[in-house]
């Protein structure tokens, strides 16, 4: 009892120092990344030399390691604790893993998930993303490096996205589990607004947690996955903040605000449960 009260009373002093703190992890990421590209560039050679497999081994790998640099700073530092539920996903298998996105930091915090459940997911996870974010320096090329989908809200472009990336991944023979957010961005107010608008012109229900998802860009990319024999399950993760909600990489920077907690609950769902169909599909996502 006595130990919980110096940490009540000392929390307002240390929350001074946190704005330092977020500095300093922003920093950190941008320091760590810039290196970083420069012992991706080191290997650049591997694919002039035509060794695409193991060009593609190595950069997993190196990306990963990087990866540890804000799993660490986020639970060590920050303090953030997460706790992971529900089934375990195979990293040895090809799976599609669709998310919600509360926020704009989820993918993220979903790393550290991933490393307690099993460390070589963070190895075989590739995520979709804003295409702005290939443009962040160092991040940037290390995230294209590491083949992260970045996707632009345009149904044609992220179709030639969609199927590239999964030829590439199929071609290398490495089982990866590729991570979607079918919302398409994050629930801030304004998304909120526009996801209520949307339930009231389709007759649907409101959702107080969730946004609609775009049912449109998740049935193209299962529909490529299965037609190239890339998928074995469906991962359904539902992500949550039972104390402090951080909406974005503004707050935990230039603020040092971080999420207490994070809770992350995995479903596994064997692909050959789902339909087959665009609208079967658009009502198996809506549920």
């Amino acid at each position: 009892m006595d130990s919980l009260k110096w940490h009540v009373s000392r929390r307002p002093i240390l929350d001074l120092f946190m704005p330092i703190v977020g500095w300093i992890f922003g920093i950190t990421i941008l320091a760590t990344s810039l290196f970083g590209s420069y012992i991706i560039s080191l290997f650049l050679f591997l694919l002039v030399m035509g060794k695409h497999n193991a060009w593609r081994s190595v950069i997993d790998r190196c990306v990963s390691f990087w990866m540890m640099v804000p799993i660490g700073f986020l639970e060590l530092i920050f303090g953030m604790r997460v706790r992971v539920s529900g089934d375990e996903i195979e990293y040895d298998k090809p799976a599609l893993i669709v998310m919600n996105h509360r926020t704009r930091l989820d993918w993220m915090y979903m790393w550290s998930a991933l490393y307690q459940t099993n460390p070589w997911l963070i190895v075989s996870n590739k995520i979709s993303l804003k295409a702005q974010l290939q443009s962040l320096p160092g991040a940037g090329f290390g995230m294209s490096a590491a083949q992260f989908l970045f996707l632009q809200r345009n149904k044609e472009k992220d179709a030639v996205t969609f199927n590239d990336a999964i030829q590439y991944f199929s071609a290398m023979r490495n089982n990866y589990q590729v991570v979607l957010f079918p919302e398409g961005t994050d629930k801030s107010p304004w998304t909120t607004s526009k996801s209520l608008e949307f339930a009231k012109k389709n007759g649907l229900k409101e959702l107080k947690y969730l946004l609609y998802p775009r049912v449109a860009g998740f049935y193209y990319l299962l529909a490529k996955m299965r037609e190239a024999h890339f998928i074995t399950y469906v991962y359904d993760i539902s992500v949550a903040y039972p104390y402090n909600i951080v909406q974005s990489e503004v707050d935990l920077v230039v603020k040092g605000v971080c999420p207490r907690e994070v809770h992350f609950h995995i479903k596994k769902i064997p692909v050959n449960e789902l339909p087959n169909s665009e609208v079967e599909c658009a009502r198996w996502l809506n549920e």
